[in-house]
């Protein structure tokens, strides 16, 4: 590695309408010392074209693979990056010119930090700045952040804001999950936090663009939900989420169960025998089991494992009333049970949007 490099990763898939002023914005950097690695992802429009135009600059470069995708793209660059630092730069976005300056800075001031992250902008198709990245986030939080990421992914946001040390994802050999399309960098830097210390700096020194090819927006609900799961379970096989508080675990677990893996019986069923959820207190895992059968009785009405569930619900969390109602009302009738239980839903989310970026533009 080379000391006070950065290396900048850019996977880039038909990413031609873009690129240039990403690329642009790189070179505008105040901090002069960085390479930057353009994957090309298969694209089949002129992205390497555009990219080729800015390699009279030794410090750009373009690495073509076969498609396929941000995970395995990063993973290329992380195999051909000899930085002392690795950021990351996604070839829609951008950076403002002192991003680097005052994040290498900050590192290089405190040497027991692994990773630093800043604020920045979300901004449109043509430009138009929104809200702070800030504006959508928890936090912000410094030193060991693991248990927050582990519990959302509302910690950094897109990963354009975060520089990291190259030297302690060496060691540990970290790679992208490449089964993960949506989430990848959400759950790398979970594993990174693992054994890690960040900082926070509130500057805004970067731009997140919002529009229609995101692939957050473009992949649809299900598959959207099957890789957020991926990255739930991830992060529970990570030794240290044992020690984590209950009440993180238990957060990880409802994501899991009751948002992502919904109408999934065996899969739900599997995870219930995991030690981890074994390890939870009795009362968190019957209000678990009893939030399953509700929900799997409003979207997918009566069922065998339905009642299965409520039993041992009640058996697990004897004092918890709601779930004592919902097994009489269960009992008695499940249709009507099932239509309070609905009512109950809606009133409490009041509808939620499809679009992940609906609330920018409210």
């Amino acid at each position: 590695m080379t000391p006070g490099l950065v290396s900048v990763m850019m996977p880039a898939y038909n990413a031609e309408r873009f690129i240039a002023e990403a690329i642009e914005s790189v070179l505008a950097q105040t901090y002069p010392q960085w390479e930057l690695l353009v994957v090309n992802d298969g694209s089949r429009d002129a992205t390497a074209e555009i990219t080729a135009r800015y390699t009279d600059d030794a410090r750009v470069r373009l690495i073509n693979k076969e498609n396929g995708g941000e995970a395995s793209a990063r993973n290329v660059a992380l195999e051909n990056s000899q930085g002392e630092f690795i950021a990351y730069l996604d070839a829609d976005d951008a950076w403002l010119p002192h991003h680097l300056q005052i994040t290498v800075a900050h590192l290089q001031t405190y040497p027991e930090k692994d990773g630093v992250y800043t604020d920045g902008w979300h901004y449109t198709a043509d430009g138009r700045r929104l809200k702070s990245l800030a504006a959508r986030r928890r936090g912000p939080f410094e030193g060991d952040i693991f248990p927050e990421l582990a519990r959302a992914s509302d910690v950094f946001g897109p990963p354009i804001c975060v520089l990291l040390r190259h030297a302690p994802l060496a060691e540990r050999r970290l790679r992208y999950d490449t089964r993960i399309v949506i989430g990848p960098d959400w759950e790398f830097f979970t594993r990174f936090a693992a054994a890690a210390n960040f900082g926070y700096l509130p500057e805004q020194t970067c731009l997140y663009r919002v529009h229609q090819t995101n692939i957050t927006v473009q992949v649809a609900r299900q598959r959207r939900l099957s890789y957020l799961a991926q990255c739930r379970e991830n992060v529970i096989q990570i030794p240290r989420f044992i020690e984590l508080a209950v009440e993180v675990q238990t957060a990880v677990f409802y994501d899991l169960l009751i948002n992502l893996t919904a109408g999934q019986i065996e899969k739900q069923q599997a995870i219930l025998q995991w030690p981890q959820f074994q390890a939870l207190p009795p009362y968190e895992q019957g209000r678990l089991l009893r939030l399953m059968a509700s929900k799997s009785l409003i979207e997918y009405a009566d069922a065998p494992h339905i009642a299965q569930w409520l039993h041992q619900a009640r058996a697990l969390a004897p004092t918890d009333r709601v779930a004592q109602l919902v097994i009489l009302l269960y009992r008695l009738n499940p249709a009507l049970c099932r239509h309070l239980l609905r009512w109950r839903t809606a009133k409490q989310t009041g509808g939620q949007p499809d679009s992940p970026f609906a609330d920018l533009f409210a």
